[in-house]
């Protein structure tokens, strides 16, 4: 059995051949997926022994109320791609050897979800020059801000701006490589100004990290992104450019708090695609 993704969007979504992955359309430039918050495990496809496999809870349901809030806001929605099979079977943000296990079932699910997000991809391309893509999580750690991965190290982000604007190479190993060469902004901005997702969320109340406010002091934990952002942003290929939220219990945990969390990434998003794509979202 299949467990219904949390709070859907209003209209059916298409569905895998698996049952597991779950695809809602849309038209604007951006690309949401949520690969842990899955609750189905059947009992035919083993739970992995390696790797981590707790669930992302509150998770899908930000990406829908995301998704609605960017369709109020704008007019059009974003894609999301929901995997609704449980993390213990599978962990569509690690390669295929870890996430699936050797897995036939696993592995099934794990092509559909990349498949999906690639599709996904490709039809914002076929509209636009440029988009973004999202992979939404939920993290546990003491200090309640979203987590923004770009696949910078957290020793990279404690680099003075001079540091992060005259080596090249850390933005080419970023998942915003494509936009770092095209926005006006210094790199060094656009992973931390005041015009960078963690200022604008900031400046919309919502506390993030890299932002103006916040820094990753040496003993903070801290997610920078892993296979998701890898294989679907731009660091290796000119595609979209991405980016990994870790959203902490307070911003998710309740349909309230979801609103308000969704309404400000949202905002935020329309302004940085006018300072950085040169597009407007509306």
């Amino acid at each position: 059995v299949v467990a219904a993704a949390a709070e859907p969007s209003a209209e059916a979504p298409r569905t895998s051949a698996s049952g597991f992955i779950r695809h809602w359309s849309g038209e604007l430039p951006v690309v949401l997926s949520v690969p842990h918050d899955g609750a189905a495990k059947p009992a035919d496809i083993p739970d992995r022994t390696r790797g981590v496999t707790v669930r992302d809870s509150y998770a899908a349901a930000l990406g829908h109320a995301l998704r609605d809030a960017l369709r109020e806001r704008c007019g059009a929605a974003p894609q999301l791609i929901v995997c609704e099979l449980s993390r213990k079977k599978v962990d569509c943000n690690r390669e295929i050897g870890e996430g699936a296990a050797g897995q036939p079932r696993a592995e099934q699910v794990w092509r559909e979800y990349h498949a999906a997000i690639d599709e996904a991809e490709a039809a914002v391309l076929a509209r636009s020059k440029h988009g973004l893509y999202l992979d939404i999580h939920s993290h546990g750690h003491p200090k309640p801000r979203i987590e923004i991965g770009y696949l910078v190290k957290a020793s990279e982000l404690r680099l003075s701006d001079e540091r992060l604007d005259g080596d090249q190479s850390v933005a080419a190993r970023s998942s915003i490589r494509w936009l770092s060469q095209r926005t006006p902004a210094k790199f060094s901005e656009l992973l931390r100004g005041e015009t960078s997702l963690g200022g604008l969320f900031a400046a919309r109340g919502v506390a993030a990290v890299p932002s103006p406010r916040e820094v990753v002091l040496l003993d903070d934990p801290y997610f920078n992104g892993a296979y998701d952002i890898e294989a679907h942003g731009s660091r290796d290929k000119s595609q979209l450019d991405a980016a990994q939220l870790e959203v902490p219990g307070p911003m998710r945990d309740t349909p309230a708090h979801r609103a308000a969390t969704a309404k400000a990434i949202a905002e935020s998003l329309e302004a940085y695609f006018v300072r950085h794509f040169g597009t407007k979202l509306r």
